[in-house]
């Protein structure tokens, strides 16, 4: 069974333990509600595999900032907090899951958020899955600590040694 888990809610799906592989779009109800989200893979209840993803909050509408009263429903979760038509939440101490109506709370507080508690919001939100790890400089810097980005392995803005390929070496080395 696979297991999706979010802001007030969770629903699963089984899977065919015998196929090689699954593709499988689960039939969810609109809108997301913004948050973490946890995907569990579950064999007779027992967790294989977990994994998590943001649902980030939207800070514009039709390039328009949000607006409480009209666009509140964007972050606000489907209807009745019903994502699929089947609900998992009978089984939330299996799961593991939060107080549903907790998470309920704090969905609605959220989903009235606009302005600057949206923005911090969003902040906050991304800020607990990413953060960076190192920094470079585009131009060239005052700061000696800051290498720069064209220097690095990691930036988009290094060189790539793909694109300096040559003839093969007699050791065998493309470089």
């Amino acid at each position: 069974m696979v297991c999706l888990e979010g802001r007030g809610g969770s629903d699963g799906i089984t899977v065919d333990f015998e196929a090689e592989y699954t593709q499988y779009k689960p039939p969810l109800h609109h809108p997301l509600r913004p948050g973490s989200w946890t995907v569990r893979v579950l064999h007779q209840w027992v967790l294989l595999a977990e994994t998590k993803f943001l649902v980030i909050p939207l800070a514009f509408s039709g390039n328009r900032p949000l607006r409480k009263r009209q666009d509140q429903w964007l972050h606000g979760g489907p209807p009745n907090n019903e994502y699929m038509d089947q609900s998992f939440q009978r089984l939330s101490g299996i799961l593991n899951l939060p107080p549903s109506d907790f998470a309920e709370k704090e969905a609605l507080h959220n989903s009235q958020l606009v302005g600057e508690q949206l923005e911090s919001w969003i902040y906050e939100s991304v800020s607990k899955f990413w953060s960076a790890t190192e920094s470079c400089a585009v131009e060239p810097s005052l700061c000696p600590a800051l290498q720069p980005c064209r220097k690095t392995t990691w930036s988009s803005l290094s060189d790539d040694p793909k694109s300096e390929l040559g003839p093969v070496k007699d050791d065998g080395r493309l470089r």
